[in-house]
């Protein structure tokens, strides 16, 4: 390994996850916001410029490279949104920030709005499709999918990368490798399955999820889709398995386990968990409330109080931000699971971080996992 490329990955990081509004044009009913604890209100712009400057001055203090993402609701809706992103283009251009994602609903996309994103050198858009055309409105809202796929064509014109989300239920489960050819062969990069969230919306259309098996299938009818495709869909695929950790006992099953090690080159730790380096995360609600991760303990509220000010006082921020230590913690909790313990596939989908408990982490089995 090179010295740069080693210092790379030895560079400290902290990340911004910024749901910037509580406004949205859709009403999607699985939406993760549908919970009476998230907040209705928006900041006004001069305190969203302060957050962001604060944000920029933590990493410009500690010597990390940032990174921010913009989310919502739907961040499109925020009228300073384009100041917000000339600044994070600016500090992206000066060697301060390293990636930029939105996750937007491309409905509100016009040639003004992608010329924005160009200027400012975002490096993923993230874009919502949940079935072919009957389905996906079902679920988002009529016109939605005709949105999405315009939304995609002209994000993918205009050279901006391009990732899809796909949440997985019994109502498109039959549609997932429709959806991903149909999405790869307009030029998107990237796509992402994930089954029914069973928090906001989603606990309540939890009738609707995936039995283990089901899931288990789903998986099964993606692999072999992507096998016939041979390489034509490599670094697509290659991500795919990767993110979804469940492949591990899949190809375990199937006699492929070295293969699958092989293909996506490591060992996935637990969700979300950075490995091989430290990373400070920054979930910041739209009433500018600091949380550990989505339904965690609060640890302050910007601008208030600055990053610096919420992360030298929190015990649990300097906790998380240690990858390393997180999968210790992990792999303790696995080995005390009857279900994880003689897991053969073990070492490859350590337990998901799922809450705390005072200072203590607590970690829990995938809940989609079929293995008894």
């Amino acid at each position: 390994m090179s010295a740069g490329l080693q210092n790379d990955r030895e560079r400290k990081r902290c990340h911004l996850a910024w749901h910037i509004t509580s406004r949205c044009n859709l009403a999607c009913p699985h939406c993760l916001r549908r919970t009476p604890t998230q907040p209705a209100t928006d900041l006004p712009p001069e305190q969203c410029r302060m957050i962001l400057e604060s944000f920029l001055q933590f990493a410009r203090e500690t010597d990390r490279d940032a990174e921010v993402e913009f989310s919502g609701g739907n961040p499109l809706l925020r009228e300073d949104l384009p100041e917000l992103l000339q600044t994070t283009g600016a500090a992206k251009k000066a060697g301060l920030v390293r990636n930029i994602r939105i996750l937007g609903n491309p409905e509100t996309l016009d040639d003004a709005t992608v010329q924005m994103l160009q200027a400012a050198a975002v490096d993923d858009f993230i874009v919502s499709v949940d079935g072919l055309e009957p389905v996906n409105d079902s679920m988002r809202g009529r016109g939605s999918y005709r949105a999405a796929m315009n939304g995609i064509r002209a994000l993918v014109k205009s050279g901006i990368p391009t990732s899809v989300k796909f949440t997985l239920v019994r109502d498109n489960a039959h549609q997932v490798v429709e959806v991903f050819r149909l999405v790869m062969e307009e030029g998107v990069r990237h796509f992402g399955m994930g089954p029914l969230i069973l928090a906001g919306g989603g606990w309540t259309e939890r009738h609707r999820a995936l039995t283990n098996m089901e899931y288990r299938q789903v998986l099964l009818d993606m692999l072999h889709f992507l096998d016939a495709a041979g390489s034509r869909f490599a670094a697509a695929r290659r991500a795919f398995l990767a993110h979804n950790r469940l492949y591990a006992l899949l190809f375990h099953e199937l006699g492929r386990l070295d293969e699958y090690r092989a293909l996506t080159g490591m060992n996935p730790g637990p969700f979300g968990m950075p490995r091989g380096r430290r990373n400070v995360l920054f979930v910041v609600w739209s009433d500018g409330e600091v949380v550990l991760r989505r339904e965690m303990a609060r640890q302050g509220r910007v601008p208030q109080q600055s990053f610096r000010e919420i992360y030298e006082n929190s015990p649990m921020l300097h906790m998380f931000e240690d990858g390393f230590r997180i999968q210790e913690l992990a792999r303790e909790q696995q080995r005390d699971s009857i279900k994880c313990s003689a897991c053969p596939v073990a070492a490859c989908c350590l337990p998901a971080m799922v809450g705390t408990f005072g200072s203590q982490l607590l970690f829990a089995p995938n809940r989609n996992c079929w293995r008894q």
